[in-house]
C-alpha cells in the first residue's frame, strides 16, 4: 500500500499542473473567442452583466479587454473576487468568468439507466468533471451528449429529464439525469451499398452465418441494435473481402435509419471493393508448413492489418521481414520489393535473399572505462550464440542497445557520450562490438534548497533521499525524480499549491561541475473544514467515514485522499469512488473534502424446494410448490419467510452489499438495522 501510494503521489506530482485550469495568459492573444460563460450563484441572474464585458463572443482574445470586464464585473455585479479560466478548443478559445462565490458541482446522479450501462461509462459521456463549478449553460450540452449516446447504444426511444437539486448550505448543486429508456430498437432491413448483386449477397449471406453469430456481428431482422454488433459486423465484412485478396476495400456504416412506428432501425454499409491484392514471397519460405507461412506473412505485411496499401505500408513490411530474417541468423538478409499495379489488381513480390546463417560469436566493449563490461552487458538486447540457439541480433537489436548504453552512461553523468555500434562478419559467425567515447564525467558540486521554512531538508526527499548530492554524477532523470519528490512531500502535507523550481548553473571554469538549486515556494497550508458524504444510499455513513479515514481539521493531503478513493473501491461495494476538495484549491487556507461514491450493484440470494412426480402409464406436470412450514432465514432480527401465497416457488431472498471482510460486520449492520 506504502509503495503503490508513493507511485500515485509521485504521478500527482508530476500531472498536477496539467490537470489545473488555465488561467488568463498573453499567449492567447488574437486568438479568437467563441464563448464566453459567466459562472455565479445559481440563484442569481447574471445574464444582464453581459452588457458590461468588453470581451466579446467572436473577436479577438485581448488580455487588456479580459481584465477590463473582469474589473466591470467585480464594480456592476458587487462580486468579492472574480477570476477567468480559458480553456482551449479546436474550434477557439472558451471564457468562464468565475464570480464568487459560485457553486461547485456535487454528484451526478442517472436514475433508470445505471442498470443498463457503467455509472463510470456514463460520467465520461456528460463530461462533468470533480471540482468544477456548477455552470447551467454546460447541462443542456451534456444532456445533448447522453441521448446521442443512447440513441447509439439502441436506445431511440429513450427520454431524459435534468434535475438540478442546490444545496446552500455547502454551495453544491447536485445534478440527476432521469432517463426513462424505453425498449431497445431491433435491427430492420440490412443493405450493402456500392458491391455488385453477387458480392452484396455474399456479404449479406456472411452477416447472418454462424460464424456472424459466434463473433457477435449477426445482423438478422429483429436483433438488437448495439455498436458492439455492428462494430463486429464492420470487422466481418472487412475480414470476407480481405479473405477475397481485395486488401484495399473501405467498409463504413451509413447512418442508421430509424423507424418509430416499429422501433426498427434500417443499417446500411457503404463499400468500396479495391483491387485484388496479390501479397507473394520468392526465394525463401517463411515456415516449412505452408499454413504457418500464410498466417506470418499476414503478422508481417501491413497492408493485411490496415485495409489499405501504399508506399510507406509496403516498406515496412520490407523491414519487418528484413527484422524476421535477421532474428533467425540470417544477417545478411536482402529483401527486394516488385511493386505492380494493374486495372484490377495489384501484384506484390517480395523477393528474399537470406544468405547464409551466422552465429553471434562474441560482443565486446572498447573505451569502456568507468563502466563495467557486466554493467553494459545488461543493457544489451543483442544475445550471444549457446549451444541451442545462433543467439539474437538485428538491425533493430543493434541500435537499441548501443541507445540503451548511451542511456546509461548519461544516467552516469557522461552528457556527451557517444556509442557506435559495429558488426563484423566472419562467416559464419558474428562479432559485434560498442566503440565508447565516454566524455568527461559531469559532477555536482553543491546542492542548496531555498523557501523550505516548513519541511526540513532531510524530509523534502524522504525516505530515499536526494539523488543529486555533493559529488554525484549529474543527470537530468535524477534531478527530476528530486524535484517530484519535493513536490509530493509537500502535496502529502497539505501544500497543495507548493511549486518547485530547479536551476543548473555551470562554472565558468569547468563546464562539468555544476550546482544545483531547488528553489520552493510554499504558499499556504490547506486543511480540511468539513467532510461531506455524496451518493450513498444504502452503505451506512460510519463506514465510509472510517475507511476514508480524512479527519477534519488536518491538512489536506493529496496522498492521503488517492488512498482513501482506492480503499473505499477496495470495499468492493462501490463502483466508483471519489475524494477530493470542493472546488480548485487558489488561496484558500481550509475547503470541504467531498467523497463521492456510487454503490455497485446489490446481489441476490434465493432459496426453495421443488419435486417432480412421475406415473408409469401417464403424466402429471412437475413444478415447484410453496410448502407450509418452510424455516425462515435471516441475519441479526431479520428473518424472511417464504412465500406462501403463490404456487410459482417458494422462495425467500437476501440482498445485500458486496463487501470485503474488514467491512463485513458493519455491512451487516446495515442490511439488519
Amino acid at each position: 500500500m506504502r509503495s503503490s501510494g508513493l507511485f500515485l503521489l509521485l504521478f500527482a506530482a508530476t500531472a498536477w499542473a496539467q490537470l489545473s485550469t488555465i488561467g488568463p495568459q498573453a499567449v492567447y492573444e488574437g486568438q479568437t473567442v467563441v464563448a464566453v460563460d459567466l459562472i455565479a450563484n445559481p440563484h442569481r441572474d447574471v445574464e444582464p452583466l453581459r452588457a458590461f464585458l468588453t470581451q466579446k463572443e467572436g473577436q479577438p482574445y485581448s488580455q487588456a479587454n479580459v481584465e477590463s470586464s473582469i474589473a466591470a464585473l467585480q464594480q456592476k455585479g458587487g462580486f468579492p473576487k472574480v477570476t477567468v479560466n480559458v480553456l482551449p478548443e479546436p474550434s477557439g478559445l472558451r471564457l468562464n468568468f468565475l464570480l464568487e462565490p459560485a457553486y461547485y458541482l456535487g454528484i451526478v446522479a442517472f436514475p433508470g439507466v445505471v442498470k443498463a450501462f457503467s455509472y463510470t461509462r456514463l460520467l465520461q459521456i456528460v463530461n462533468l468533471p470533480d471540482e468544477d463549478p456548477y455552470d447551467w449553460a454546460r447541462i443542456p450540452v451534456a444532456e445533448t451528449n447522453l441521448q446521442n449516446f443512447l440513441q447509439k447504444n439502441g436506445y431511440f426511444q429513450a427520454k431524459i429529464q435534468t434535475k438540478s437539486e442546490i444545496d446552500d448550505a455547502h454551495q453544491l448543486v447536485n445534478v440527476s439525469f432521469i432517463v426513462e429508456l424505453g425498449k431497445q430498437a431491433r435491427i430492420g432491413t440490412v443493405d450493402m451499398q456500392g458491391p455488385d448483386s453477387p458480392e452484396s449477397s455474399r456479404l449479406l449471406h456472411a452477416v447472418r452465418s454462424l460464424r456472424a453469430r459466434f463473433s457477435g456481428g449477426l445482423l438478422k431482422s429483429g436483433k438488437p441494435y448495439t455498436p458492439e454488433r455492428m462494430s463486429a459486423a464492420t470487422v466481418l465484412i472487412k475480414r470476407m473481402l480481405s479473405q477475397q485478396r481485395h486488401l484495399a476495400s473501405s467498409v463504413q456504416q451509413n447512418p442508421p435509419q430509424y423507424h418509430a412506428e416499429t422501433n426498427r432501425v434500417d443499417v446500411s454499409f457503404k463499400i468500396e471493393v479495391g483491387p485484388v491484392v496479390i501479397v507473394r514471397t520468392t526465394g525463401a519460405r517463411l515456415s516449412l508448413f505452408p499454413f504457418v507461412s500464410g498466417r506470418q506473412l499476414k503478422k508481417l505485411i501491413p497492408i493485411y492489418s490496415e485495409g489499405t496499401i501504399d508506399s510507406d505500408l509496403v516498406n515496412e513490411g520490407q523491414q519487418n521481414l528484413v527484422e524476421y530474417f535477421q532474428k533467425k541468423g540470417y544477417f545478411d538478409v536482402n529483401v527486394k520489393t516488385n511493386f505492380q499495379r494493374q486495372p484490377d489488381q495489384i501484384l506484390l513480390v517480395y523477393e528474399i535473399d537470406r544468405g547464409k546463417k551466422h552465429k553471434v560469436d562474441r560482443i565486446s566493449f572498447q573505451g569502456n572505462h568507468q563502466i563495467s563490461e557486466d554493467d553494459l552487458l545488461a543493457q544489451v538486447v543483442v544475445k550471444p550464440s549457446h549451444i541451442w540457439s545462433h543467439g539474437a541480433i538485428s538491425q533493430k537489436l543493434v541500435k537499441q542497445s548501443a541507445a540503451n548504453l548511451q542511456a546509461l552512461y548519461r544516467d552516469r553523468g557522461y552528457e556527451n557520450v557517444k556509442v557506435t555500434p559495429q558488426v563484423t562478419d566472419h562467416e559464419p559467425k558474428i562479432d559485434v562490438a560498442f566503440l565508447i567515447e565516454e566524455g568527461p564525467q559531469t559532477l555536482v558540486d553543491n546542492v542548496q534548497v531555498t523557501g523550505n521554512d516548513n519541511v526540513p531538508y532531510d524530509q523534502l526527499t524522504a525516505p530515499k533521499g536526494f539523488e543529486l548530492r555533493s559529488g554525484a554524477p549529474f543527470a537530468s532523470r535524477r534531478l527530476s525524480e528530486d524535484r517530484n519528490r519535493i513536490s509530493a512531500t509537500y502535496l502529502n502535507r497539505g501544500y497543495l499549491n507548493a511549486e518547485v523550481k530547479t536551476t543548473v548553473s555551470r562554472h565558468p571554469e569547468d563546464p562539468h561541475r555544476v550546482d544545483v538549486t531547488y528553489a520552493i515556494t510554499e504558499h499556504q497550508l490547506v486543511r480540511v473544514g468539513d467532510v461531506l458524504l455524496l451518493g450513498q444510499k444504502q452503505t451506512r455513513l460510519s463506514l465510509i467515514k472510517k475507511t476514508a479515514k480524512i479527519p477534519p481539521e488536518s491538512p489536506m493531503s493529496r496522498g492521503g485522499l488517492l488512498e482513501a478513493e482506492t480503499r473505499l473501491y477496495d470495499l468492493n461495494i462501490f463502483d466508483w469512488s471519489s475524494v477530493g476538495p470542493r472546488k480548485p484549491i487558489t488561496d484558500q487556507t481550509e475547503e470541504s473534502a467531498l467523497i463521492k461514491v456510487h454503490e455497485a450493484k446489490r446481489n441476490e440470494i434465493t432459496y426453495g424446494i421443488g419435486f417432480e412426480v412421475s406415473h408409469r402409464g401417464g403424466h402429471i406436470p412437475s413444478g415447484t410448490v410453496a410448502v407450509p412450514g418452510l424455516p425462515t432465514i435471516g441475519l441479526g432480527k431479520n428473518q424472511i419467510a417464504p412465500s406462501q401465497s403463490t404456487f410459482a416457488s417458494p422462495r425467500g431472498s437476501i440482498q445485500f452489499n458486496r463487501c470485503s471482510p474488514p467491512a463485513l460486520e458493519m455491512c451487516l449492520s446495515r442490511w439488519s438495522g
